[in-house]
């Protein structure tokens, strides 16, 4: 494929399409991967399946997002929509200048992506309900801590279930705190099996196929079927004040399929998918919500530490500054709190809703109820031994522990279904660029992992800073926290802790950091740090690389990025190809009939 491929892209549309001889010679290529089930340091092949997997999800979710009448919501809801007219929801909609019909339609194309949004955000709700039935199934394997998990091809999980696990080992300190507290270290250790991965997914159309097997051993084990469409549109719950059986769907916005709205505002919905869940216990009337069902796991957690069991409470397993499961008496006060009798807590928290006497309680009401323990300085000297005030670093550990409970009742420490929709626009970029078919795809994953590598030195050379990714760094530390033992393993020899990837990083930080870690790049290693990445820019950057410089680690990069912003020509290729990985935003949604293409540079 030429080079000047991409010049033909004008509107920021997916690369062109290989040529058949090149799309046979790729297809042989991913064939080809030298891949383990083995945990190992990411390496090319283990980024080129990565993306490969990243494709497949954002296949799905499109599938998904698309699929008509899925969970009761269909496209007629939004009114018609003219195919001559169509063109991306813009800002613009009320534009004097724009015909009747114009702002019709583009009312109804922004209608439409909502409807599909709402499909995908379901869809990922009884993923994650899967996700949570597979994590109870995993628990009963051999849990040797010396060996690791033995991956076979019927033990591969559907994609979606996939996807959430995918997302969960991208959040590492938590994942390990999940594995610790779930007493699955050999699943923790081994990691994400990418060659039974690799060869389930479709090399041309990135569709996941396994066999029946798989199937048939996921609903045995999980008792959930393994099509997410399939499964019931009705959860089963019990009350958690009186035991009593709850069914909820998991939509209020299903309608027939001939109704069209001129608000969609109700797609917000009360069901157990939805953003706005409300639902009375048809015996004690209890009013079943986000709010009552994080309750209701903290009490579920205090009532699992004070049991022979005596799992300590979430939150109190890292050390907060390193990561770390060390020991350390601070961290596990709030154990000793909830475990003490001071003013009768245990009992307080364990019957906080069976006790009716609170119609609805919440998390403040938990938090209400532990300060009134921290603010009795005879409570304080019983438990933690000292006189005088609380030292920091328990009340630190104390606002760690309640922050696995806050927006978050799912069986994990972190709101994986937040984290699922904020990774989506990572994906979503890595699409766009489509560097998987890219003719330099295997020098640009040699870039990235050099990036990477040298993104943690400068990580290990000041431990107060926070160190912000390109996109392709980003993928590099994603792929290495999908082989969370090696990742651990590599963050401790580098930077004496288990370095995070937090993705919720404010935006104004998020910048300044952007800089600061650019500014160190450039000054370390005389390279730019962030750069165009579309196919002709890595094309350009690999022909200029010789064979020599690729193995002793040299380039004449320096010189190539200083012609290349002298030229202007740097003003041709947008921000979006070259931006920060690892938080941000994205741009449009993708679901609009004349939107959400792929990538590419628009300026090459």
């Amino acid at each position: 494929m030429s080079s000047r491929a991409a010049v033909n892209n004008p509107d920021g549309a997916r690369g062109p399409a290989p040529a058949p001889a090149e799309e046979a010679n790729l297809i042989a290529a991913f064939e080809n991967l030298t891949l383990s089930n083995s945990p190992s340091d990411p390496n090319i092949e283990s980024c080129l399946a990565h993306l490969k997997l990243l494709f497949a999800i954002q296949h799905m979710k499109e599938e998904a997002g698309f699929a008509d009448g899925l969970f009761g919501l269909w496209d007629a809801r939004a009114g018609p929509v003219n195919p001559i007219l169509l063109a991306k929801p813009s800002e613009k909609t009320g534009d004097p200048e724009q015909s009747v019909s114009e702002r019709q339609n583009n009312k109804a194309l922004a209608a439409l992506s909502q409807i599909r949004e709402k499909r995908w955000a379901l869809f990922l709700a009884r993923a994650l309900d899967m996700r949570e039935a597979g994590s109870v199934a995993y628990a009963a394997f051999p849990a040797d801590a010396n060996a690791l998990l033995v991956w076979t091809e019927d033990m591969l999980l559907p994609l979606d279930v996939l996807m959430v696990w995918h997302t969960h080992m991208l959040n590492p300190r938590a994942y390990l705190e999940d594995a610790m507290l779930a007493g699955l270290r050999h699943f923790w250790a081994t990691g994400l099996p990418w060659h039974l991965v690799n060869k389930a997914i479709d090399n041309s159309t990135f569709a996941y196929t396994v066999s029946d097997a798989g199937k048939v051993r996921w609903v045995a084990q999980t008792a959930t079927n393994w099509d997410n469409a399939a499964c019931p549109l009705i959860k089963m719950i019990r009350c958690p004040r009186c035991n009593e059986s709850i069914r909820i769907p998991w939509t209020t916005c299903d309608l027939p399929a001939d109704v069209q709205e001129k608000d969609l505002g109700i797609l917000a919905g009360q069901g157990y998918g939805d953003g706005a869940l409300r639902h009375p216990c048809p015996a004690c009337d209890l009013v079943v919500c986000g709010e009552l069902l994080s309750v209701a796991k903290f009490v579920s957690d205090t009532k699992a530490l004070l049991s022979s069991w005596n799992r300590p409470m979430p939150g109190t397993l890292l050390e907060p500054k390193t990561g770390m499961p060390t020991l350390v008496q601070d961290r596990s006060f709030p154990n000793r709190l909830l475990k003490s009798g001071c003013n009768s807590i245990r009992s307080t928290i364990t019957h906080l809703i069976t006790s009716y006497s609170i119609a609805e309680p919440t998390m403040d009401h938990v938090r209400t109820r532990i300060e009134a323990v921290l603010q009795n300085k005879t409570y304080v000297r019983e438990m933690a031994g000292i006189r005088g005030k609380l030292p920091t670093a328990s009340r630190i550990a104390v606002r760690k522990m309640m922050s696995r409970y806050w927006g978050n009742s799912s069986l994990f420490v972190v709101d994986l279904r937040g984290a699922v929709m904020r990774q989506g626009i990572f994906v979503e970029k890595m699409c766009k660029l489509d560097w998987l078919h890219s003719p330099s795809a295997r020098n640009t994953m040699w870039r990235s992992l050099t990036k990477y590598g040298r993104f943690f030195a400068i990580m290990r050379s000041d431990t107060a800073q926070v160190a912000v990714p390109t996109l392709d760094v980003d993928l590099a530390w994603h792929t290495h926290q999908l082989s969370p033992s090696r990742y651990y393993a590599y963050s401790y020899a580098l930077t004496g802790r288990f370095t995070d990837h937090d993705d919720k990083i404010d935006e104004t930080k998020l910048s300044v950091q952007f800089a600061w870690t650019s500014k160190q790049y450039q000054e370390r290693y005389g390279e730019v740090y962030s750069e165009c990445t579309c196919w002709y820019c890595e094309s350009i950057r690999a022909s200029h690389v010789s064979t020599v410089g690729q193995v002793l680690g040299l380039s004449k990069h320096d010189k190539i990025a200083e012609s290349f912003y002298t030229s202007g020509a740097a003003n041709l290729h947008p921000p979006s190809n070259s931006a920060r990985g690892g938080g941000g935003g994205g741009g449009g949604d993708g679901w609009g009939d004349g939107g959400g293409g792929g990538g590419g540079c628009g300026g090459c």
